[in-house]
């Protein structure tokens, strides 16, 4: 690298690295002396020279008798600031990551990875040889402007993409995209496979049973609909659902939505339980939401809606569910207690209604219900606690009815106060297309069917997914709304109310050892059978030991320790599970989802209308910078604020960034005057634009009055790393002509050293101007010109020296 006067000074970085002093640049001929000082004769300059701007003078005799005036050239602070990085960062210190969170790989392999990815493009074609990473130029932004076609022609190629591959489809892909079952149907294995899909679709067979009956109960239904919901819907899903797992049926969640919105509905429209055509309309009313629930999946899978459920956080989910199964337990109290309670979905309503009647209490039905709900919580403990026993899981819901049953016959306990069953119909369901239409209250109907699509996909897609890890395959969110679409539209057809994936039978299913469908059909052909055969036996189930199946069947729903983790870990994710749990619990269970929807939306637009920023420092010993709260020990420089914007800018945030900008900028330079007691400003905003993805219009227009702003003032904005996008829309928009392209970078290393350059010419500017080279200025060297056009000959940058990337 060559000094302003035109002297080669590479090798002066080698000799001035001692006592912790920064390296100062060789004026003229001058060498460096390890001595200190200066020698006229030999023209050097030490290390332990005077501060900048300053002289020094003495008596020196020479031969003739004479004295002659000793002086140190002038070095800007900035100059000073250039030198040492370049010396500091051949170093290539290792920083560890904060508070010991992870180790980090050397900065200088991340260099070296980085650059070898920016000059990717310099490398040969025709086998020449490629130049080397530490040889290779920075890529200049004329060489992204080369590829400003892509942006034009993105959506013609991706059409193309998409109908080159529908051509290429095979028929069996065809059959795999339509009916999902295929794509592990042509490669089953019946010697094997089938073995365990038959233990496994038994074993949750001889659960869905009585969970299916209980849940029948908590939507409002006679019991049979349970049975009817686990028939059609889980052969239907073993066709079009692309999980291999997943058992889908009644759940109690989507059970408990029905009964709520339901009863809204029947309300609005003046109809109570004393009304004769209140059981044939609530009925009709259950199989129309199943009718909807199907088609509005079928639609989402078609338009790849399937991301919607991502705008419901973790802690919202979790606060829902706990609340949400509160209420499920509450509702489920009058069959423990004996004795009829008004329904609520309330918890504070609840409470009251089962307190006011409480002089009807039935002691045998509670010592009963209280019973099966301990034999229940035992046999799933033990399930979970021995791996050998998990069985005893499954097992669970129907030892527990077929002892109340085993009783009831033998004591008559029907006889002797406790509530029964009564009728089940035999057969299988009659065909319900006739009740699809009309639909009354459309308008109504529909707002509560999206709720229970939102619940039911985000309870099916999460069990789902996470099997799907366990069996080695993929799930896409896509096709599984449509299996679940078939599944609802397909029950609706022969009486079924809106069903899901089960988190319990799913887990239990898995554990089983099920492999493929088959499980689920085998599922649904022991459902039937009951139908056809057992409904006689069934009649005689007590309702106390199905109220005790679905509070033993909540209480694992209730993440009360999700609540604790999140207070430890994060206090706002705590309010808002505390916000989703006690709106659902006090509110409603239709008001709390409507909240828990509302606050994830909050969140999402909070996160974007207030992105991350901060204020970047370079790392000693490397040239890498990094967040300076994060790493207290990276290095700033004045004169220079250096941003990095974490986000996309857009209308919503462009303003708060704004904002951030200017905040940081103020303080910068109240830390100038802190530190130099006399007036000093900013010259250089440095905004790191690589995590912004894209820019809007709105934006640009916050970009534009900002430079035009800071441009009044004397200070320069400068742009790093833009991404192809970012750049095209700044191009395009006459923004980057009206900046200058000298002032984007691809390399925050590079602009900062461009910085300094500019800073110290200004500076050295300055004083020979202002003072003939005889008095030092004790100023900050800097002018008002920050454009740097005028400090560089031909508006080139200078070159940056890069053998130590």
């Amino acid at each position: 690298m060559t000094d302003r006067n035109g002297n080669n000074n590479s090798n002066n970085n080698s000799n001035n690295n001692s006592n912790n002093n920064m390296p100062v640049r060789r004026m003229g001929s001058n060498s460096i002396s390890e001595e200190g000082g200066v020698d006229e004769e030999n023209g050097s300059v030490g290390s332990t020279q005077p501060p900048s701007g300053e002289e020094t003078s003495s008596a020196n005799t020479s031969e003739g008798g004479g004295t002659r005036r000793r002086r140190v050239p002038f070095v800007s602070r900035h100059r000073k600031a250039l030198e040492y990085i370049r010396s500091d960062s051949i170093a290539s210190r290792r920083h560890q990551v904060p508070h010991g969170a992870a180790t980090v790989a050397s900065e200088t392999d991340e260099l070296l990875d980085n650059n070898a990815e920016r000059g990717s493009s310099n490398g040969s074609t025709n086998g020449e040889e490629r130049v080397p990473p530490a040889k290779r130029p920075s890529q200049t932004m004329d060489s992204l402007m080369m590829h400003s076609t892509v942006l034009k022609n993105q959506f013609r190629k991706y059409a193309n993409k998409q109908v080159d591959s529908l051509a290429k489809k095979k028929p069996s892909d065809w059959a795999d995209t339509f009916f999902p079952f295929c794509t592990w149907f042509r490669h089953y294995d019946y010697k094997t496979t089938f073995v365990k899909d038959l233990i496994a679709g038994l074993t949750v067979g001889v659960m869905i049973i009585p969970q299916s009956m209980s849940y029948a109960k908590l939507a409002g239904l006679s019991v049979e609909y349970g049975l009817y919901s686990a028939l059609m819907p889980v052969f239907a899903y073993s066709v079009f659902g692309s999980s291999r797992q997943l058992a889908v049926g009644p759940v109690a969640l989507i059970s408990l939505l029905l009964s709520t919105g339901i009863d809204n509905i029947m309300s609005s429209r003046g109809i109570d339980e004393e009304d004769p055509t209140y059981d044939k309309a609530y009925v009709q009313l259950a199989i129309q939401i199943s009718f909807l629930v199907g088609i509005t999946y079928i639609v989402m899978g078609l338009l790849r809606l399937g991301f919607v459920t991502i705008f419901l956080s973790h802690a919202v989910i979790s606060g829902f569910t706990t609340g949400a199964a509160v209420i499920i337990g509450m509702s489920q109290v009058k069959y423990i207690f004996g004795y009829d309670v008004p329904r609520s979905n309330e918890l504070h309503e609840m409470i009251h209604n089962i307190l006011v009647n409480i002089d009807q209490f039935n002691w045998r039905t509670f010592i009963m219900g209280m019973l099966s709900v301990a034999f229940l919580l035992a046999f799933k403990t033990i399930g979970k606690t021995y791996p050998r026993l998990k069985i005893m899981r499954a097992l669970g819901p129907l030892a527990v009815t077929t002892l109340s049953i085993v009783l009831t016959v033998t004591l008559n306990l029907n006889e002797r106060g406790i509530p029964i069953v009564k009728y089940i119909p035999e057969g299988f369901p009659t065909v319900t297309v006739d009740l699809w239409f009309p639909i009354s209250d459309l308008d109504q109907v529909f707002m509560f069917t999206i709720s229970i699509v939102i619940v039911g996909f985000m309870e099916s897609i999460a069990i789902a997914k996470s099997l799907a890890s366990k069996h080695k395959y993929e799930i896409d969110s896509s096709v599984e709304l449509i299996g679940l679409g078939m599944s609802n539209l397909i029950g609706s057809v022969f009486q079924s109310y809106p069903v899901t994936g089960s988190f319990s039978r799913s887990a239990v299913n898995h554990d089983s050892g099920a492999e493929t469908g088959v499980s689920g059909m085998i599922t649904g052909t022991l459902v039937a059978f009951v139908l056809l055969f057992l409904t006689p036996v069934f009649e005689k189930m007590p309702l106390n030991v199905l109220a005790a199946i679905v509070i033993s069947g909540v209480i694992g729903l209730l993440d009360y320790e999700e609540a604790a983790n999140l207070w430890k870990v994060h206090k706002f994710d705590f309010g808002v599970w505390c916000t989703a749990c006690f709106g659902t619990m006090f509110l409603g269970v239709e008001m709390g989802l409507a909240i828990a929807v509302g606050v994830s939306l909050l969140i999402v637009i909070y996160e974007s209308a207030y992105p991350h920023t901060s204020v970047l420092g370079r790392l000693p010993g490397t040239t890498v910078y990094r967040n300076v709260k994060q790493y207290p020990e990276a290095e700033k420089y004045e004169g220079i604020v250096l941003v990095r914007i974490d986000a996309p800018l857009f209308f919503a945030n462009a303003q708060n960034v704004r904002d951030k900008i200017r905040k940081y900028r103020f303080q910068a330079e109240d830390e100038l005057r802190a530190n130099n007691n006399f007036e000093a400003s900013i010259k250089y905003l440095v905004l790191e634009l690589a995590p912004v993805s894209r820019v809007d219009t709105s934006a640009l227009h916050v970009l534009t009055d900002m430079y035009q702003t800071y441009k009044s003032r004397g200070q320069q904005m400068i742009f790093v790393n833009p991404s192809l996008l970012v750049t095209q829309r700044m191009f395009n928009s006459g923004f980057m002509e009206m900046v200058g392209r000298q002032h984007f970078f691809t390399c925050l290393h590079d602009a900062v050293n461009w910085c300094l350059e500019n800073m110290d010419q200004q500076a050295m500017s300055i004083y020979e101007g202002s003072n003939n080279g005889d008095t030092p200025n004790h100023g900050n060297g800097d002018s008002d010109d920050v454009d740097g056009d005028a400090a560089e000959p031909a508006k080139e940058r200078l070159p940056v020296d890069e053998s130590h990337f």
